[in-house]
């Protein structure tokens, strides 16, 4: 059981920085932090995230299933997925504001 999850863990994360955090991460350098910059808040979140990404590769390429990569992974993997729940969140709020001011 131990083992499937340090398979897929890496696999989630890689995941969530290919749909995720690196297109957020290209956004938000390239709308210039978006209205007044704000979103240079945020990068500090998706570096981190695009570290754990690298980092989860390097595991898969070596193939290991030591515990302390397993744990860094499971930080990773649930720190990627509340950010990600909470930028659907925002996206979300902005939609319904856009359709509440027609």
């Amino acid at each position: 059981m131990l083992e499937r999850i340090a398979k897929l863990l890496p696999a989630l994360i890689i995941g969530l920085n290919v749909i995720v955090f690196v297109p957020t991460t290209l956004w938000i350098f390239i709308s210039d932090g978006g209205p007044m910059g704000f979103g240079y808040q945020g990068l500090p979140f998706t570096f981190l995230m695009n570290i754990g990404g690298v980092l989860s590769a390097v595991q898969l390429v070596r193939k290991s299933n030591r515990m302390s990569f397993l744990i860094i992974n499971g930080i990773f993997a649930i720190v990627g997925i509340c950010l990600t729940l909470l930028l659907l969140l925002e996206v979300w709020v902005a939609i319904l504001e856009q359709v509440s001011t027609v």
